[in-house]
């Protein structure tokens, strides 16, 4: 593609930061996400509930928001390198250490660290791409990083299962913190600012008047929530559903769910070029939720392998068709100059979804005996989306 008349050339490094950016940001979704296809596994061992064996997943949840608008803050005033490095080298040994663990507690405590680390990756890898991609580019720069969730969903259910048999599901939590103690490094060694904007001249919270004054990002954020109520929830309890209501074994369930990370890689790589393509950010969101809803529910209800597999790719790719378009309007509205306290703000918004759901449905399942009513209940979120995306109007934006 050539670059619009206009705009400056942008530096070959670039792709150097995306590579940098997306692997990091995919290891937050592997540390996390080694947890759900172990759950089948570990609750006899450590004698859990359902409910406990969602509050891991809430225990992460709780640590990776509480750091979200901290760390956009402090990647605005201070930049990306340090930050980002040194969050994901805490998530690493947290991770590694949860294979240690003989006691819930201890379970619990350790998940909190590894959000608590995790938290800091999302909005300093936004700033990064903001000030390393010119406009005409952002969507597939975006789309991209927002590739990251479901890569760590695909990676997981590919990795873990062979991991548990290999090494046991202790040694699978030491690889994997293992490696993201390695990603950290490299951040620390090649991570590089472009410069345009000099971090230390901003205050720490001047980006907060330009998210409260602009109604585009807040109900941005809020239909982002929504969204991540239904992908959270699947990533949650998907494994657990094929398993204990279909009598699946644990690698074809991680089989299964690799089929829908496949698609969740895809979608957004694609809905990256096709916005950069159309400008139709807002309508492309809008087209992912209402499509997904409802097959949300239709996969709820799948018994073959066959219609499972077919249906695991179709929902992971509608559904993660909206996330890149969600963070390119967030950091439009924001600009530039905020990108990282905006994203740090709606990444906070977004995951108080993702630390209320797996709870949630986990209690469901527990009262009423049955993972069935998961799906409905995911469904809704994207539904309540669509209502909230309706009157945003991206041509407020700022960047």
């Amino acid at each position: 593609m050539n670059t619009p008349q206009g705009e400056v050339q942008a530096p070959p490094y670039r792709w150097v930061i995306l590579a940098l950016t997306a692997g990091c940001f995919t290891f937050t979704f592997i540390t996390r996400f080694t947890w759900p296809p172990l759950i089948p596994v570990v609750m006899p061992v450590l004698k859990m509930s359902a409910a406990q064996a969602g509050a891991f997943m809430f225990a992460f949840y709780l640590g990776y928001i509480v750091t979200q608008i901290p760390a956009g803050i402090l990647a605005d005033r201070f930049g990306v390198r340090f930050i980002l490095g040194v969050s994901l080298i805490i998530e690493g040994i947290s991770t590694s250490l949860f294979g240690f663990i003989t006691t819930y507690d201890t379970g619990f405590a350790l998940r909190v660290i590894a959000g608590l680390g995790a938290g800091a990756v999302f909005s300093s890898c936004t700033l990064a791409l903001m000030e390393w991609f010119p406009a005409h580019e952002r969507g597939r720069a975006f789309g991209i990083l927002l590739a990251a969730p479901s890569a760590g969903i695909l990676v997981t259910n590919f990795m873990v299962p062979g991991l548990n048999a290999l090494v046991g599901w202790t040694g699978a939590f030491h690889f994997v913190g293992l490696f993201t103690i390695t990603a950290g490094v490299l951040v620390l060694l090649f991570m590089r600012s472009a410069g345009e904007i000099k971090a230390g001249s901003k205050t720490l919270l001047g980006g907060f008047p330009v998210i409260a004054r602009s109604s585009g990002l807040i109900l941005t954020a809020l239909a982002g929530f929504c969204l991540m109520w239904m992908e959270i929830g699947t990533a949650t309890w998907a494994n657990n559903h094929l398993v204990k209501k279909l009598a699946l074994t644990v690698p074809t369930a991680g089989y299964i769910m690799m089929i829908y990370g496949l698609g969740g890689v895809l979608a957004p790589l694609v809905s990256g070029f096709v916005s950069d393509w159309t400008g139709q950010r807002k309508w492309l969101v809008i087209l992912a939720y209402a499509v997904s809803a409802p097959l949300c529910v239709i996969f709820g209800y799948q018994t073959t392998l066959g219609g499972l597999t077919v249906l695991a790719f179709l929902m992971g790719f509608t559904s993660y068709i909206a996330n890149p378009q969600l963070t390119v309007l967030i950091s439009q509205f924001a600009g530039v100059e905020w990108a990282a306290t905006a994203n740090g703000t709606a990444n906070f918004i977004f995951q108080t979804a993702s630390m209320i759901v797996p709870l949630v449905l986990g209690f469901s399942i527990d009262l009423t005996g049955s993972s069935t009513i998961v799906w409905w209940i995911m469904a809704v979120g994207p539904l309540v989306g669509i209502l909230l995306m309706l009157p945003v109007d991206p041509s407020k934006a700022r960047a």
